[in-house]
Parts: structure tokens; C-alpha cells; sequence
């Protein structure tokens, strides 16, 4: 039994939650780190960590910045963000009503934020409007446009069509990703460019298991709404988790642009 089956198993929601966000981060930050790297982080600066998670790329921004930078690391629930350096301000945040300080940040990041927040347009806005003049905007967010479609055994197939539309939230735009380079367009941002990668998720593996792990907690919902039966649920995570499973990520799509000076 794989440590994600074991906590799928014996563990509670909160516990499956904190392994997933583990997952994601042992996946993505390797990514995020190098798009950090590029931008020029550096010591001294003051950055942002918008939907911090667990505090994964906090903490390593912090090392960055060193003792005389700061990173501000937040999230709209902090309960899964682990203990910080002392040049980390860590703050319950919500982007859409809470304000920021203007002109502040050197570097702001958001990974996988915006595609769930309705007001998303607005909310780079007020991530521009942080940032210095000469400052940077890192948004990374999804595109999964074609992972719904791809090749797979019913019954997951129709229940990972269902998870990957968005379908269950109506405001959830799971194909924003593509939307950020022309707002940062429109606000006039300089320097930008794209950046994108796709991979194999696999049972066991940090690429697959922060989705399989979201299945974990999506499916019962499913269950209760109708939409499937508790025996095509468990059948269907059975498949995922079967020996030699394997199938295509979403997008991630990485967007950079710089705040004109």
C-alpha cells in the first residue's frame, strides 16, 4: 500500500488534503522554482505567495531573498501551511476583498489560484497594482482542454470527464490559464512570455497522485449529487490505482510579465 493509499484509508479529510497539497508541491515546485529563478529573484527583494498551500515555495523564496527580503505568504485557509523562517509574514488572505499594500513586491506569484476565483480578471489587477514599477507578475494556472478527452476505461472515464469541466462549481474556469497573457496584455505588462509542460500522471507518483488524491474527496460528492453510483466510484479509483495506470496531465501554463516602469 502506497503512503497516499495508506492516508486515503486510515486518515481523515483534512489529513488526505495535506498529503495531496505534498503531492502537488513535489510535482510542481521544481517548475515554479526555475520560473522564479529566471525572473531574478534575489536577496533583498519583498515577494508575494498568493495561495501559499502548505508554505513549500514560501519557504524557498525566503532562502532567496535572505534576512533582509521578505516574503509575504498567504492563502485563504492557513490550516495547512506549515511553520515559516522569521523573514516570512504569513497572513489569512482572501484576493478578492482583502487589500494588498501598492507598489510593494519585487515578484508576485500565484500557481494554480486564479482559475478558482470568480472575480479573476479584477484580481490580477490588484496584482499589478502591488507590484513595483520594473516588478514582475509569475501566474501559473491550468489548461484542460483535452485532458477531459483523452483515452480512458469506463467508468473513470465518464467520472473524470465530470471532474475535469469544472461541472461541480459554476463559477470554476478550468481553462484560464489561457486568459492570463492577454489581461496582462490589456494592463500593459512588458516582457512577456509563456511558458508550458504536460506529463505522464502515474499510482504512487507525485504527478499523479495530487489528482488522484482530489478524486479521493470528489467522488463521494458525486455519489450524493447523483451523478454516479458508489459502485462505479470505487471502481473507478481502482483503476487509477491499478499497477501500470497511466495518463496525460493537464497544461500547466506559466505566464510571466513585467510591470512597466
Amino acid at each position: 500500500m502506497t503512503e497516499s493509499e495508506r492516508y486515503t484509508t486510515e486518515s481523515g479529510e483534512e489529513d488526505i488534503e495535506r498529503v495531496r497539497l505534498g503531492m502537488l508541491a513535489a510535482a510542481r515546485d521544481p517548475k515554479t522554482f526555475a520560473l522564479l529563478e529566471r525572473v531574478g529573484i534575489g536577496a533583498g527583494m519583498h515577494v508575494l505567495e498568493l495561495g501559499a498551500g502548505a508554505g513549500t515555495v514560501s519557504a524557498w523564496m525566503a532562502d532567496k531573498v535572505g534576512p533582509d527580503g521578505r516574503v509575504m505568504s498567504t492563502d485563504i485557509d492557513l490550516q495547512f501551511h506549515d511553520d515559516m523562517p522569521d523573514n516570512v509574514i504569513v497572513r489569512q488572505h482572501d484576493v478578492e476583498s482583502d487589500s494588498l499594500p501598492a507598489e510593494h513586491f519585487d515578484i508576485v506569484h500565484a500557481r494554480a489560484v486564479l482559475q478558482h476565483v470568480p472575480t479573476r480578471a479584477a484580481v490580477i489587477e490588484k496584482l499589478l497594482a502591488a507590484t513595483k514599477p520594473g516588478g514582475w507578475l509569475v501566474l501559473e494556472d491550468g489548461i484542460f482542454l483535452g485532458f477531459a478527452e483523452q483515452d480512458l476505461p469506463e467508468p473513470y472515464a465518464g467520472l473524470h470527464r465530470i471532474i475535469a469541466s469544472g461541472a461541480m462549481n459554476e463559477w470554476h474556469d478550468p481553462n484560464y490559464g489561457l486568459q492570463v497573457l492577454g489581461r496582462l496584455r490589456e494592463l500593459g505588462c512588458t516582457d512577456l512570455d509563456v511558458v508550458g509542460d504536460v506529463w505522464a500522471m502515474r499510482p504512487g507518483e507525485a504527478g499523479g497522485e495530487w489528482w488522484f488524491l482530489a478524486l479521493e474527496r470528489a467522488f463521494p460528492r458525486l455519489v450524493e449529487a447523483g451523478l454516479t453510483t458508489q459502485e462505479d466510484a470505487d471502481a473507478a479509483l481502482a483503476q487509477v490505482r491499478a499497477p501500470g495506470f497511466v495518463m496525460v496531465s493537464t497544461t500547466s501554463l506559466a505566464t510571466v510579465g513585467r510591470k512597466p516602469v
